[in-house]
């Protein structure tokens, strides 16, 4: 049988099928990070899981197999800590891939703070992206928002390698359409990640000013998985590279706001075409903003507070390209809490949301499915509790939302839930919160996945 891998980050990257993430999973200097992979079962059949962690020079330091196969349809949290042996569970940092003979799916959650659970004060930080299957790794990668000492944040850039000993070049633009800055990362082994940090980068040609806010075009002869962390000393967010594969000409974002419950939005469109394209990002309110002549490579940011938005709104926002295809990063932020999701191109009748919460550990989840195609449709939500969810007639460009605090689930439930549509392709985010906690950053978000 056909075994099915992931690859991850820890500050870092998951790679799946064979998958891979990019992260640092424990141990960053004097601000410990730490680790979860949120595995999914998505077949009908019970999952033995595998780990591979790899360290950034693409050593293989630790093998992990879960004794107990995941159920059909079911999901495990893996935290990285308790599985790393000793010897290195105290300073790891690296990449690791995640394999199984059923088809699976995984979330990564780092995680940085003070104290032995790493929930204290200072430096509470919270951030989650998507493990990255093989078929989705690629030789060139984008990266809409990569910023340097703006407004207080500063980006790192975690690339892992998904094949052979290979250079791994990253290409700076800023919003004016210029090629600023080059830096090469040299001879990075399989599995190895390069990790770059704005804030103390030399580049290798050109200059990044401090300031900075816009993008990166990432290559090289071998395929790649990538993610991105934006951060300051009090908020983290983080999101996926894209493949050029990734991109489109429409894209969905389900999740946008202004002063909506202390939350408010932005939204990053990098160009990854070759000719400049106008950009058009159409609310569910019925405002409409254009950017004109963003030239290849290149982002353009739309802040939805500046947009006229109603106070308190949430809603749902539909990217249009008039010449090339475009990717796109969500951007959610409250004065304590921020995080990031991908924008998609497409949607999928069934879609998976692996991590959902009713006062676990103190967090609760909100699960916001948007209709990305042309008729109304209704949205149906099964869980792994056996409890149900549903929205009729939800319209085009529009959302769902639904809140598991809200619903009938048992206090302290972890599991997941399949979603599906009756008429229309769907596109989902979780947001994962710690409402109760305003002591640091207690989100995370991701993209729900196809199974």
């Amino acid at each position: 049988m056909k075994k099915r891998t992931l690859l991850k980050l820890a500050v870092a990257i998951i790679l799946i099928v064979t998958a891979m993430t990019p992260a640092v999973v424990f141990g960053d200097g004097s601000a410990p990070w730490v680790a979860g992979i949120q595995v999914a079962n998505l077949d009908t059949q019970p999952a033995t899981v595998t780990i591979e962690f790899y360290n950034t020079a693409g050593a293989l330091v630790h093998t992990f197999t879960d004794p107990t196969p995941i159920p059909a349809g079911g999901a495990r949290t893996y935290y990285v800590p308790a599985i790393l042996p000793d010897s290195a569970a105290t300073s790891f940092r690296g990449s690791a891939v995640v394999s199984s003979e059923r088809n699976i799916a995984a979330i990564v959650n780092e995680n940085a703070g003070s104290g032995p659970g790493y929930d204290q004060p200072p430096g509470i930080l919270r951030g989650s992206y998507t493990g990255i299957r093989a078929a989705e790794t690629a030789t060139t990668l984008y990266m809409p928002v990569a910023v340097k000492a703006f407004y207080g944040f500063n980006s790192q850039l975690v690339v892992q390698n998904a094949g052979a000993t290979a250079n791994i070049n990253f290409e700076f633009f800023n919003q004016a359409g210029a090629s600023i800055a080059t830096y090469v990362a040299s001879n990075v082994a399989a599995n190895a990640s390069a990790i770059v940090e704005l804030d103390t980068l030399t580049p290798t040609t050109g200059s990044i000013p401090s300031g900075f806010n816009g993008s990166v075009k990432v290559t090289s002869s071998s395929n790649l998985a990538g993610m991105v962390n934006n951060m300051t000393g009090s908020v983290l967010q983080t999101y996926n590279a894209f493949a050029a594969a990734d991109g489109g000409t429409t894209l969905y974002a389900p999740a946008v706001f202004n002063a909506y419950y202390g939350y408010v939005s932005s939204i990053q469109v990098q160009n990854v075409g070759t000719v400049p394209t106008n950009i058009t990002v159409t609310y569910s309110d019925g405002i409409v903003k254009t950017v004109n002549s963003v030239g290849p490579n290149s982002s353009a940011m739309f802040y939805q507070p500046t947009e006229g938005h109603a106070s308190g709104w949430a809603g749902s926002a539909t990217v249009t390209s008039s010449a090339t295809n475009v990717v796109a990063v969500v951007a959610q932020l409250s004065a304590v809490k921020a995080s990031n999701y991908n924008a998609a191109s497409s949607g999928a009748m069934t879609i998976v949301a692996p991590a959902l919460f009713k006062s676990f550990y103190g967090y609760d989840t909100a699960l916001t499915v948007m209709n990305v195609g042309t008729v109304a449709t209704n949205i149906s939500v099964s869980y792994s509790d056996g409890l149900s969810a549903s929205a009729t007639n939800v319209l085009p460009g529009q959302s769902a939302q639904f809140f598991q605090f809200l619903e009938a689930h048992a206090a302290g439930w972890s599991g997941a839930a399949t979603v599906t549509s009756s008429a229309a392709p769907i596109m989902g985010v979780v947001n994962e919160e710690n409402i109760a906690r305003n002591d640091g950053d207690w989100q995370y978000s991701y993209n729900c996945l196809a199974p």
